[in-house]
């Protein structure tokens, strides 16, 4: 009986040992390995004989103790251990081997001092006792699981487990045989292969394979992702279908380039689904692997980086256009002031020309034809200014509506009648702050330039609208600011403007008119004044098809207040009264404004700079009434001078006089405590005004 048995015991576990051995064989071939397929069939050959001998009817295993010795030794020496198991996890045979594999000796699973159950992970358990219970629900014949047991040291081992199940001829388990592989090696090159497969899928670049022919044989989820296709489309497709810069008939030159090269960077594009190219920078390597050729590459999407080199040469342009005109503002304001200071001699002159009594109408003649240049020649300056951002007077609420109202009045009755003007407001009302006459003079200076380029007749239109920027408008409009603004539109229906000529129609002194019928100052003073405000102004236009100039000034709630009538007192000289002393270092306007002060009927005294001048307050600051002072004069400045001034006498009455409007520095100065202003170049009754203002303001005002 006992011999039945331990045949029996023998004769299955052949039939384990067997079929481990044709899926080692198996698994063997698919790996390719050589070596371990010839020990698999090896090991088969061995199985098929033992079960052979087992098989036969006439075997004695009681008789013959040294067969089953030498198939006991066989068993053990298995890689893996062989095992013999009962429904209750006790072990009734386990191979040698068990004990390399978790350190605990096949005695002790056999004497059942250790169950199998026990082995087990505890969270596989549950688990695997669920597919243990299916498979002999199921009467299942064979199973095979992969698992985890733990080491005697603690330690964690993922085992394959192939079982063959034992039923009784009323369907009860009776005893399970077994076959244990170690696979921890396995389960970890498994892990770590799928740890690289996940980190080229999610990659940031697109990655393929493709053989010499040109066939995907592998793709990325970011190539699927960035093209529109799906992994089995592309697996379908060839690189010529999507890089229109390798055609099939050019591939064989190129792979032998690239086999000879090895390692290729090229830019190129990608097409994707939906027709689109992408820029891309391709890296291509040569490599061989048993026996075939591939090439592994990777293409990195150049869309953001080539955004980013056009944002960078537009922020380039844009820093060359800033400094370009700073330097011709710089250039321009300086010399409008000197003009300025040269135009206070001429003006002052033919001004004292014509009140100076004299009744030979040849003198007078020249002296209003000198006057009328000079009164020119002053706008001249004064657009110079504004294009050097020198020139906001005021600061006050400008009804925008209003004030193109007052400039279509004055159209209308200038302008050729084939001209249409038309407004169209979206909001009621919308304001700014700035100088009023500043903003009339953008108005008419782009509403002429509309008409000029109108010659046969045409539309002038005027729109209005709030509007607001974000950052992202800004980025792509050189010169805008984020935040709310009063946009105000003049537009035509005229010739248009070349494209080649639109980068430079704000630049000073350049025109497309006939020589003598324009200065070409009339934009770039436009573009001036509205970035002295605060604003932004663009433009555009396609040839034949008119333009639109766009000012975008900063909106406002304050409420515009009225304008005040004021009416010009007469004009009478000889009678002011008070001594003024007068500092500026340009002689011809220490003499011209010293006369044209004694004219009024002041006692004048001069000095030659702001050092000078505040060595004179020093010694007679009580018997000076008004002090005129230049804003830029050499070894201290008008701002300075004042403030030595300031400090003899803290009631000094100042007027600041500078050939830059009130503006910057000036407005800064004045701020200090100065009560007058008067610009260069002025007319006599100008000065006048100017100085009998001051002189009306109480002392106690000052202290």
């Amino acid at each position: 009986m006992q011999s039945q048995r331990r045949q029996s015991i023998i004769q299955s576990l052949s039939l384990v040992l067997l079929g481990a051995m044709l899926g080692f064989v198996t698994a063997a071939l698919e790996s390719r390995r050589a070596g371990w397929g010839i020990l698999a069939a090896s090991l088969v050959a061995l199985g098929l004989l033992v079960f052979w001998m087992i098989r036969r009817k006439d075997h004695d295993f009681d008789g013959q103790p040294e067969i089953a010795a030498r198939l006991l030794s066989l068993m053990n020496n298995v890689p893996g251990a062989v095992y013999n198991g009962r429904p209750d996890w006790s072990i009734s045979f386990m191979s040698a081997d068990i004990e390399r594999m978790t350190g605990i000796p096949a005695s002790e699973f056999q004497s059942g001092a250790m169950k199998w159950k026990a082995m087990v992970h505890p969270d596989d358990l549950p688990e695997l006792e669920g597919v243990f219970l299916d498979a002999v629900r199921a009467r299942e014949k064979g199973l095979r699981v992969e698992y985890r047991i733990r080491h005697r040291d603690g330690h964690d081992i993922w085992i394959a487990d192939r079982r063959q199940f034992a039923y009784d001829p009323g369907g009860r388990l009776l005893y399970v045989d077994g076959l244990i592989l170690d696979i921890s090696r396995r389960k970890k090159s498994d892990g770590q292969l799928r740890l690289m497969q996940f980190a080229v899928d999610h990659s940031g670049d697109t990655a393929y394979w493709i053989d010499p022919a040109g066939r995907f044989i592998y793709v990325n989820e970011v190539m699927c992702r960035t093209l529109g296709y799906s992994r089995d489309e592309l697996l379908s497709m060839t690189i010529h279908d999507i890089n229109p810069s390798f055609p099939a008939s050019d591939w064989a030159a190129h792979w032998d380039h690239l086999r000879t090269s090895r390692h290729l960077i090229i830019d190129t594009s990608h097409q994707a689904k939906d027709g689109r190219l992408i820029p891309v920078e391709v890296t291509a390597n040569h490599i061989e692997f048993d026996g075939m050729e591939y090439n592994c590459a990777s293409a990195r999407d150049l869309t953001l980086r080539l955004r980013a080199q056009a944002e960078s040469r537009e922020l380039q342009a844009q820093l060359i256009q800033s400094q370009k005109m700073e330097a011709i503002g710089i250039l321009a304001g300086g010399i409008a002031h000197d003009f300025n200071n040269l135009l206070t001699g001429i003006m002052g002159y033919a001004n004292l020309l014509q009140e100076g009594g004299t009744r030979d109408p040849e003198t007078l003649k020249a002296a209003g034809v000198i006057q009328g240049a000079a009164e020119r020649a002053s706008q001249l300056t004064a657009q110079l200014l504004g294009f050097a951002r020198k020139g906001k007077h005021r600061a006050v609420p400008v009804d925008l509506h209003k004030m193109i109202g007052r400039v279509i009045a004055l159209l209308d009755r200038t302008l050729d009648k084939r001209v249409n003007i038309v407004s169209r407001f979206f909001a009621d009302p919308l304001r700014t702050v700035g100088d009023p006459s500043q903003l009339e003079q953008v108005l008419m200076n782009l509403a002429m330039n509309a008409c000029d380029a109108m010659p046969a007749g045409g539309e002038l239109c005027f729109v209005t609208e709030p509007i607001e920027f974000d950052e992202a408008y800004c980025r792509g409009h050189r010169g805008a600011k984020a935040g709310r603004y009063a946009a105000l539109y003049v537009g035509d229906t005229g010739v248009g403007i070349p494209e080649e000529l639109l980068g430079k129609i704000f630049d000073p002194f350049f025109t497309t008119k006939e020589l003598g019928k324009g200065t070409g100052l009339g934009l770039s003073m436009v573009f001036g004044i509205v970035k002295n405000h605060g604003g932004y102004i663009d433009v555009e236009s396609l040839p034949g098809c008119g333009a639109v100039f766009k000012v975008y000034l900063p909106f406002s709630d304050e409420i515009e207040e009225p304008a005040e009538e004021r009416t010009q007192p007469r004009l009478v000289l000889g009678a002011a009264r008070g001594r003024i002393l007068l500092i500026d270092d340009q002689d011809e306007v220490r003499e011209v404004c010293g006369a044209m002060l004694m004219k009024l009927g002041y006692d004048v005294i001069t000095a030659v700079d702001g050092a000078d001048g505040a060595e004179v307050y020093g010694r007679m600051a009580q018997e000076i009434d008004l002090v005129i002072v230049d804003m830029v004069m050499p070894n201290l400045s008008g701002r300075d001078c004042f403030r030595r001034l300031r400090a003899i006498r803290p009631d000094v009455r100042a007027i600041l006089s500078t050939g830059y409007s009130l503006e910057g520095a000036v407005e800064e100065t004045m701020r200090e405590g100065i009560c007058g202003f008067i610009q260069k170049p002025y007319r006599l009754e100008q000065l006048a005004r100017a100085t009998e203002e001051a002189l009306a303001i109480p002392l106690d005002k000052f202290t």
